[in-house]
């Protein structure tokens, strides 16, 4: 591990045993904080041809013509770029091509977001669409707010959810292990995050709304995922009723965005008869 976190962690964890309140509220700032390089957060210009703006600082990149429609949500501090390969492989005269910026993400002027930001981001991307999506592909915390909007509107006739977690209560819990938060610390930082985005874990737990959502998904995810555990989409995959899980092995959390048999099984899902 390298030596200048170990200290952090240390350091941070002494604090939020003394501190508590202060150090959640510190935990609070470090989560919201989108940490992108600016060549990655103008990825999109050359992939797009338009953008148009959203509520709450969010954005919304279009390219194509096609009758169909296809949404991209990337997670946390990614960048629309990341879908570049994908993006080569769809048809502009058959899809029309819809990305996601939510809130200090992309070219946005915020400095901060938060699920709830994703979450608005993609429902006022379905508003502008007019209609369903025929498909929606989201990564990591942008495959958990698909979910979301799926289970309260409706967006998608399909998902692809790629390296997804299966509550956020479990994203807040990795977070607060990794900065060393204390017990009660921990209990705080997760009532202020609630009350950051406005809705409870419970209201977030993935695993919960997925009965509900009838619509085919397809679940990728890496064995060797270490930033959100494989075991996540299992899950989510139990828990769908009409769902398949398609495992990769060795390309950890965000490289299998750029492995051809991952685009290929996107592209086939999403153009083929749903086969579970």
């Amino acid at each position: 591990m390298n030596l200048s976190l170990t200290v952090f962690q240390a350091a941070f964890g002494f604090y939020s045993r003394l501190m508590p309140a202060k150090a959640a509220s510190k935990a609070v700032e470090l989560m919201t904080s989108p940490r992108i390089k600016t060549e990655r957060r103008n990825s999109s210009r050359t992939l797009f041809e338009r953008v148009v703006p959203l509520s709450n600082d969010g954005l919304l990149s279009i390219y194509g013509v096609g009758p169909k429609k296809i949404l991209l949500l990337h997670g946390w501090s990614g960048w629309i770029g990341q879908f570049k390969d994908l993006i080569s492989e769809i048809d502009p005269q058959e899809y029309t091509i819809y990305a996601v910026h939510p809130a200090g993400h992309g070219e946005s002027p915020a400095t901060e977001s938060h699920p709830g930001r994703f979450i608005e981001a993609v429902l006022e991307a379905h508003q502008y669409a007019g209609s369903s999506f025929d498909v929606g592909v989201g990564h990591s915390l942008g495959a958990a707010a698909l979910v979301y909007a799926q289970s309260t509107r409706n967006c998608f006739e399909r998902l692809v959810l790629v390296s997804g977690p299966a509550t956020i209560e479990g994203v807040l819990s990795r977070f607060a292990r990794f900065v060393n938060l204390g017990e009660r610390s921990k209990r705080l930082f997760v009532n202020d995050m609630e009350k950051t985005v406005g809705l409870s874990v419970d209201r977030l737990d993935l695993v919960a709304l997925a009965p509900s959502i009838e619509t085919p998904v397809l679940l990728i995810h890496d064995d060797r995922d270490t930033e959100v555990p494989v075991a996540e989409s299992r899950a989510l995959q139990a828990a769908f009723p009409r769902s398949r899980l398609t495992h990769t092995t060795g390309y950890g959390h965000s490289r299998l965005l750029q492995k051809p048999e991952v685009i290929k099984e996107i592209v086939e899902f999403s153009n083929s008869p749903f086969r579970p």
